[in-house]
């Protein structure tokens, strides 16, 4: 195994940032949010779409012209992980929100994701404003205010639509049609660093992750090892943002020469990102992946250690989970703090079409 290249982060530090009206906030009240709820009952379709028929009404129609679009956008292709100062993001912001608004949309996130997958935007936010106190902060719009939310078709029982947040180092594209939520696929969720304390809070974000595919790997016996060696790091995630319709090949060791043992580490493994839907949602959906799991592949390099570089890939007909540790940092406050990109797809239902 070799260390991988940092050509992304050199890169970002290198490069003249391009002009991007994003709000230049210094701030970080919002951190922490508010802890999860379910003011409409457990979160489901039914829910989101109450929660969203709410957080719609706290705007204009001017304003929500800027934050609602065709269901079929183009520009719904358009999210990135990247920081603010870097991407124009399409949608509204948090930081450009009032104090009603913003709580309507932690009360609409609540309701549209598990409490999983809240915390985890919880703590993807929290490490941003942990980053605000970086010395290059104000340069490159580290702040969680700059998270965007967009909504893509008009929120309805009958008709399909979706939602999007996100900002730097995080991405949700989650699709719902009808008493469904469909599809979370393609969503980015990473974070700089992992464990940190901010304002007298703990928080480990993307650590768990990284174990619960090591423990895959550790569980193969040194032939399956062999099989499923990844092979070098690479600079980034394979199937992020702006890769739509790319299946990198498929390697490591199919689940069909697992033991029982090991698939269901497999599968725990798998559930770190589907259990980022709501807990019927999550349930279907591993079903499905339960259905094609002998044709689902393993792959890993690297070690247990936070901050060391490793990757993992889980590839199978539905399903394309990669991990990503950089080991480095960017932000020189979050040094040996640890560093994730990740991804989940379902290459037949990107964006719920």
């Amino acid at each position: 195994m070799r260390f991988p290249a940092f050509a992304a982060i050199t890169m970002l530090l290198i490069t003249p940032l391009a002009a991007h009206d994003a709000p230049d906030q210094q701030s970080h009240s919002v951190v922490p949010i508010p802890d999860y709820s379910q003011p409409y009952g457990d979160a489901s379709a039914k829910t989101a779409l109450q929660a969203a028929t709410e957080l719609l009404s706290q705007f204009s129609d001017a304003e929500t012209a800027r934050f609602v679009f065709d269901f079929d956008a183009d520009i719904r292709q358009t999210w990135s992980n990247l920081p603010a100062a870097m991407v124009e993001r399409v949608g509204i912001s948090v930081g450009e929100m009032d104090a009603n608004q913003r709580s309507s949309l932690f009360d609409f996130l609540a309701s549209a994701l598990s409490k999983d997958g809240y915390e985890r935007v919880a703590g993807i936010m929290a490490a941003e404003a942990f980053l605000n106190h970086d010395a290059r902060a104000a340069r490159f719009q580290w702040s969680p205010e700059n998270y965007w939310f967009a909504i893509y078709g008009k929120p309805s029982s009958h008709e399909p639509w979706g939602w999007q947040f996100g900002g730097h180092h995080l991405g949700l594209n989650v699709s719902i049609a009808g008493d469904e939520i469909t599809s979370l696929s393609p969503s980015f969720i990473g974070t700089e660093p992992s464990i940190f304390t901010l304002d007298g809070i703990d928080y480990e974000v993307g650590f768990d992750m990284h174990q619960a595919g090591f423990a895959v790997f550790s569980a193969l016996d040194g032939e399956q090892q062999a099989i499923a060696d990844a092979g070098a790091v690479p600079d980034n995630v394979l199937t992020g943002p702006g890769k739509d319709g790319v299946v990198p090949p498929v390697i490591g060791l199919e689940a069909s020469k697992m033991s029982i043992e090991q698939k269901n580490l497999l599968k725990r493994a798998i559930r770190h990102w589907v259990s980022i839907l709501p807990e019927a949602a999550a349930e279907r959906r591993m079903a499905e992946l339960n259905a094609e799991l002998d044709s689902i592949n393993f792959a890993w390099t690297g070690s247990d250690e936070l901050n060391t570089p490793t990757y993992m890939r889980i590839q199978g007909p539905s399903v394309i989970i990669e991990l990503l540790s950089t080991g480095g940092n960017v932000g020189s406050n979050a040094s040996g703090g640890g560093h994730y990109h990740t991804m989940y797809r379902n290459p037949k239902s990107d964006y719920g079409r």
